[in-house]
């Protein structure tokens, strides 16, 4: 018996996994530490006793990632070569490009006259009725009034914050703004006096005098439309339904409509004498900060931070026309008086003067826009822009 031998070798069967016993006194009943600790020793025991299954378990995990990762490699490379379809346009939507040539606007970089003034951006710009002033409003809490006849200034300080909305009352005599700071005033427009101050609980963002100058409507960023009859002293109207800040509003020629963009991308027609809502426009996808109805009151022009500035029918909502010549969004947009040609200034640097029947361009003017505005007269526009200053340019026939 000396000389026999044990029927294995220990150091041939010796296994590759160490086998480790739970700590001595433990009873199982420790915690989470002796659960994990038996896990453990079960997996080793099963470790040592099935090397062979263990190996082709790990094989075919290892073969099952690599079909993952090369059937995403093949994915996103038969993605660059298969064609890609482009959506079809509307058959009523006319999108349009103007060809960027600078050379074809000798004076596109020079307006014909140039009213510092702001010490900041240049929110918004008006026309006087009589087409001799115009008022501008500011980030630096003023309104300031030009005479470009004169070029004499006036401005008016009130204000605690920045000025978001302007309005010239129809007879000239009367300026209404709207500011962050809660407040609506209405100033004379020949001395600069303030005259009526109404507060609100809320920002307001826009304002606008109604054609026959007896109501005044303002929207704020708690969503509601306000119409205040001037002559009674007292609001009249309350329209809600927007979803964001009434970011502009516009009477229709007659006074009968109003219609207000909103930062919730949408446009409402209201009927002022019910305050019902007419009418709800929501092609555009992105904010509309500026909203305005032709000169014969047939159609409505709306400018969106989407690049785009389309026109429609406010009885249905119908599109008639997307001018697609903006290359970032659209801050400002006005009408030529006679109802042919549509200015739209843009964060893209540029104010465009296009046909307003089929969408043509006619001119670009370079300039860092934040708003425009067409005179009564149709012999100028306005621009602002993020320096305070405004921009004048005499238009050509």
């Amino acid at each position: 018996m000396k000389n026999s031998q044990p029927l294995h070798d220990s150091t041939e069967d010796r296994p590759e996994v160490e086998i480790t016993d739970l700590p001595e006194g433990s009873d199982g009943n420790g915690g989470s530490m002796a659960w994990l600790a038996r896990g453990l020793l079960a997996w080793q025991h099963s470790v040592v006793r099935h090397p062979d299954m263990w190996r082709l378990a790990s094989l075919c995990s290892l073969g099952l990632l690599l079909l993952v990762v090369l059937g995403f490699m093949l994915s996103n490379i038969s993605g660059l070569f298969a064609p890609h379809t482009r959506p079809t346009a509307n058959s009523f939507v006319f999108p349009t490009r103007p060809p960027f040539n600078p050379n074809l606007y000798p004076h596109s970089n020079h307006p014909d006259a140039l009213y510092p003034g702001h010490q900041n951006y240049v929110e918004q710009v008006v026309w006087s009725p009589d087409s001799t002033r115009f008022a501008s409003g500011g980030f630096d809490d003023t309104v300031q009034v030009w005479n470009i006849v004169t070029h004499k200034e006036l401005i008016y300080r009130g204000h605690k914050d920045e000025i978001l909305g302007l309005s010239w009352s129809p007879d000239g005599k009367y300026l209404a703004s709207a500011s962050r700071d809660t407040t609506l005033q209405i100033w004379d427009a020949t001395t600069g006096k303030r005259v009526w101050i109404y507060h609100d609980s809320n920002s307001l963002y826009s304002v606008s005098w109604s054609p026959d100058g007896k109501m005044l409507a303002f929207g704020d960023d708690a969503d509601v439309v306000h119409i205040w009859d001037m002559r009674a002293n007292r609001e009249v109207h309350l329209l809600s339904g927007h979803q964001g800040a009434v970011l502009d509003i516009a009477w229709s020629p007659d006074g009968a409509r109003l219609a207000t963009s909103s930062l919730d991308f949408t446009v409402r027609i209201w009927q002022v004498s019910s305050g019902k809502t007419l009418v709800i426009y929501t092609r555009h996808g992105d904010a509309v900060p500026v909203v305005a109805w032709s000169p014969d009151g047939n159609l409505i022009a709306s400018a969106s931070h989407d690049t785009t500035v389309q026109i429609w029918n406010p009885a249905n909502g119908q599109p008639v026309l997307d001018y697609q010549g903006h290359d970032n969004a659209v801050y400002g947009m006005a009408w030529s008086p006679d109802g042919k040609r549509i200015a739209s200034a843009s964060e893209d640097g540029t104010v465009q003067v296009w046909n307003a029947l089929d969408g043509a361009h006619i001119i670009t003017y370079f300039i860092a826009a934040t708003c425009v505005a067409w005179s009564p007269d149709g012999k100028h526009i306005a621009v602002g822009n993020k320096s305070g200053e405004v921009a004048i340019w005499n238009m050509r026939a």
